[in-house]
């Protein structure tokens, strides 16, 4: 009995050192798993962790528990800062920024559109286009999709190439015609010289035969003969 009664102190103060104690005089329940308050910073059990619970004096319900009352005319949101009336802030709001007393207009939206024309979605999360440096909405984003001025004088950039091969394409024409009209006139040439020796040829008279052979023939009428 002697060796178990000394074991359960020692137990029950080791279960002390994980856990806390609730810091409510009307609790001093030990919690394993303590919550601390973020004003007064003692540890609470789940029943006691709020400050209405255990009654924290740190605790200022006026500068915590702010609502903001909407205006009555234009039912705008006002706030009210710490330590001013509302009745005050109120009136101030009514008599200068009331668009409903005053006649102004209302505040421009904060949050950037779509730069494409026709779209004006509200840009959460705005893409910057590199051409033309504006911003568009992730349906927009190409510069096909809004038309980008800047990326179309990048279509007409291929124009010296074209001409550079428009002009060698002109000279290598005009080397193939001159190189033609050479052949033409080597086959014009050589056209004239065999007409030439061919009518130089014709132009000579025929070959006589000659009177040799009959003279040496023996004529039987002839005198000497005889």
């Amino acid at each position: 009995m002697s060796a178990s009664g000394s074991i359960t102190p020692e137990r029950d103060q080791q279960l002390l050192e994980i856990g806390k104690q609730c810091s409510a005089p009307s609790c001093l329940v030990v919690d394993f798993l303590p919550f601390k308050c973020q004003h007064c910073a003692h540890a609470f059990c789940r029943d006691h962790f709020l400050p209405a619970d255990h009654q924290c004096d740190k605790f200022d319900a006026a500068k915590l528990d702010r609502v903001a009352p909407s205006c009555p005319l234009c039912n705008t949101p006002v706030a009210i800062p710490p330590g001013q009336d509302p009745n005050v802030r109120m009136e101030q709001h009514i008599t200068t920024q009331c668009t409903v007393m005053t006649g102004k207009s209302a505040k421009a939206k904060s949050a950037p559109t779509c730069a494409r024309p026709k779209c004006g979605k509200v840009l959460f999360s705005p893409i910057r286009c590199d051409s033309c440096k504006q911003q568009y909405c992730p349906q927009h984003r190409f510069p096909k999709d809004h038309s980008c001025s800047s990326a179309q004088p990048s279509t007409t950039k291929p124009a010296p190439a074209a001409n550079a091969w428009a002009n060698v394409s002109q000279q290598t024409g005009a080397a193939s015609a001159a190189a033609m009209a050479a052949l033409k006139r080597a086959a014009a040439s050589n056209n004239a010289s065999t007409s030439s020796t061919s009518k130089s040829q014709g132009s000579r008279p025929p070959a006589q035969p000659s009177a040799k052979p009959s003279a040496s023939r023996p004529n039987p009428f002839s005198a000497t003969e005889r």
